[in-house]
C-alpha cells in the first residue's frame, strides 16, 4: 500500500479564478499511473528540481524574486511516498508547464495497487496587511 505526503497551505478561496479544482493540488489514479497536479504559480521550469531517494520523490521549485517590487518570491516544495513494489519509481517523470507541476509515476501493471492519502495541511491566515 503506498501512502502520498503533501504539506500544503489553505488560503482564502481565489475570487478571479472562474472554473476548474479550488484545491492547490489534485491526485488522480489512473489505470497506468498515479498523477499530481501541484499549482506553483509563478514558478519557471528552470528552477524545477525533483529527485527519487528509493520510494520517495521529492520537489522543488522558486518563483523569481522581484527586487523591484522588494518581493522575494514563492517557494514550492514537498515529498511524495510510495510503495516501491506497486509503483516504478524509476520511471517517475516530474514536469512544469505554464505554472502547474506535473508528476507522474507508473504503477507496476503484475501488481493490484491501493492507494492511501494522508494529507498534512497547514492553514494560514491571511490579513489586509499581507495583501499588497
Amino acid at each position: 500500500m503506498d501512502t502520498f505526503l503533501l504539506c500544503v497551505c489553505l488560503v482564502a478561496r481565489n475570487q478571479f479564478q472562474k472554473s476548474g479544482h479550488q484545491s492547490v493540488y489534485e491526485l488522480k489514479e489512473t489505470k497506468t499511473s498515479r498523477v499530481a497536479r501541484i499549482d506553483t504559480p509563478g514558478c519557471t521550469v528552470t528552477s524545477l528540481v525533483y529527485w527519487i531517494d528509493g520510494k520517495n520523490l521529492h520537489f522543488f521549485a522558486d518563483e523569481p524574486d522581484m527586487s523591484e517590487y522588494s518581493y522575494d518570491g514563492r517557494k514550492y516544495g514537498g515529498t511524495m511516498v510510495f510503495d516501491p513494489v506497486s509503483y516504478d519509481m524509476n520511471k517517475a517523470r516530474a514536469k512544469l508547464v505554464n505554472g502547474v507541476l506535473w508528476i507522474t509515476v507508473p504503477k507496476i501493471q503484475r501488481v493490484n495497487a491501493k492507494a492511501v492519502t494522508i494529507e498534512k495541511m497547514l492553514n494560514v491566515k491571511i490579513t489586509g496587511d499581507d495583501m499588497v
